[in-house]
């Protein structure tokens, strides 16, 4: 079930971010600890009630049996900004259904086009659901991110 996510999220949240960039994105950050230093910082509960209580933020949980199992956020603006599952739920439809629902909220708040910035790990996921590249990767210290865009009209 994916629904709205409330600050009380915070911890089960932020474990699966947590894991899920740990261990599923080795491609991006192959085990190096300064990268995932860098990639966690911004990743503690604080930060999660921070993004789930703003305005310009539409910050989503999926849940299985009371758990949460992903996480996703899209800005008013209409960029995805989080969409992580957790390691033990992947490959179940559940990122698919995430991103889905994240372009729905930025359809209803009027936008015909959708914007992200993916991981290497994530980019051929993206690119399936019709994502193209839209630009030379951004670089975060030493991590880049590829921006890609959709149209949602």
């Amino acid at each position: 079930m994916l629904r709205i996510a409330t600050p009380e999220d915070a911890q089960q949240a932020i474990a699966v971010i947590r894991r899920s960039i740990t261990d599923l994105c080795f491609a991006d950050h192959d085990g190096d600890r300064t990268v995932l230093d860098l990639w966690l910082a911004n990743k503690t509960a604080a930060d999660f009630q921070s993004w789930a209580s703003s305005p310009d933020r539409i910050i989503m949980v999926g849940e299985r049996d009371g758990h949460v199992c992903c996480v996703g956020g899209v800005t008013r603006d209409g960029e995805i900004t989080l969409n992580y599952v957790s390691p033990a739920c992947r490959f179940q439809g559940l990122s698919k259904a995430m991103v889905e629902a994240l372009e729905e909220v930025a359809r209803e708040l009027g936008h015909t086009r959708i914007r992200l910035v993916s991981t290497q790990t994530a980019r051929r996921f993206y690119r399936a659901l019709g994502y193209c590249d839209a630009g030379p990767p951004e670089f975060w210290g030493r991590l880049p991110g590829f921006p890609m865009e959709k149209g949602i009209g």
